[in-house]
Order: C-alpha cells, then structure tokens, then sequence
C-alpha cells in the first residue's frame, strides 16, 4: 500500500521539478530575448504564450515554441514595442525628477503620476492576461479589446497585482539581481492569477 502511494507522490513531485525548470527556462529565454530592448513587449507577450502552451497545453518544445510565439507577437506588438520602452524610460526620469524636487510642486506631479503608472501598469497585466486566450489570428485592435474586457471583469485581481508589482520594483531596487529569475515571471504569474478563470476552463475542456 505504502509503494503504490509513493509512486504517484513521485511521480507529481518529478512533474513538479519539471514544469519548475521548464519555466526558469522560458525566463532565460524571455531575458535573452529583451537584450534589444526593443522586444521587451514581444517577449512578454512570448513568454505569456509560452507558459500557457507549456503548463496548459502540454506541448513540450520550450525553445522552439518560445521563439515561434516571440516572432507571432512581434507581427502584431511592433508598434506599442517601440512605444513602451521611451514610456519607461520618461516615466522613470520624470519619477526620478519630481522625488527630487520636492516641495508642494513635486507632491502634486506625484500625486497625479502614480496613479497614472498605476493605470498603465493595470493594462500592461491585462493586456498579458488576455494573451493566454487570444486567437492566433486575432490583430491588435482585437487583444485590446479583449484586455479591456480583462479589465472590467478581473479589476480587483488587477488592483491587487498592481500592488504587488510596485512591490516588487522595490524589491528590484534593492536587489537588482533578481531580475535574472524574475523580471518576466513575476508580471506572468500575476497575469496568470488575473486570467485564472479562463484557465480553469481551458484545463476543464482539455480534460473532457
């Protein structure tokens, strides 16, 4: 009795050290893929694809899969591609600036810019989220829409992510390298919690 139960606790315990490494892989790839900068979204967008297709679908080419999903997000992100790393980059001046200045001014522009990222960030989750579940053939206008829906439907698991996001910019303040292991699974895995309704029924069909 005691064998036949050992048995499946390894067996699970094996998928799990598995389905770990297979993911700390896709995050390698995902950093290697960001080295331009410029495909820091595409590759988020990969990355996103890619855990569903692994830990969902099953499908075991990580690299190949990975780069095929990077290429397909490419096609339909390259303009907000462009667009997101000159955002992050005035968004962090302007942050830097205002901190610095101080004052009545300062708290006001403050005041009003983190709320701002905070939006921002919110839509950058949900646009991640509603990648799990996009049509291969859908166009951008078509993944917006269906991340404004992620919005509407999931705002409080968005809220609580945007949280845990400035949390762990904080984090990255703190210990840099960390974004090694976790610059691209933790806005995915957050992502993942607000998608986890289109989840479960993706896994309930497949298990039908």
């Amino acid at each position: 009795m005691e064998a036949r139960q050992g048995t499946p606790r390894a067996a699970r315990l094996l998928r799990f050290v598995e389905s770990m490494g297979d993911v700390l892989w896709l995050q390698l790839l995902f950093v290697a893929a960001c080295l331009p900068v410029v495909t820091i979204f595409p590759a988020a967008l990969a990355l996103q694809r890619s855990l569903r297709d692994v830990l969902v679908e099953g499908r075991p080419r990580l690299t190949a899969g990975y780069w095929h999903n990077l290429k397909w997000a490419a096609a339909r992100s390259w303009k907000a591609a462009i667009v997101l790393p000159v955002f992050l980059l005035a968004a962090v001046v302007a942050a830097v600036f205002w901190l610095g200045a101080g004052g009545t001014m300062g708290t006001v522009a403050l005041c009003i810019l983190i709320p701002l990222y905070g939006a921002v960030l919110a839509a950058y989750l949900a646009v991640l989220a509603s990648a799990m579940g996009a049509d291969p053939s859908a166009g951008f206008r078509e993944w917006l829409a269906a991340a404004k829906d992620v919005m509407t439907r999931r705002a409080l698991p968005l809220a609580m992510s945007v949280i845990v996001m400035a949390t762990w910019f904080l984090l990255l303040s703190r210990l840099p390298t960390l974004v090694l292991v976790g610059t691209g699974l933790v806005p995915a895995a957050l992502a993942w919690w607000v998608a986890a309704p289109w989840v479960r029924a993706r896994r309930e069909t497949l298990a039908a």
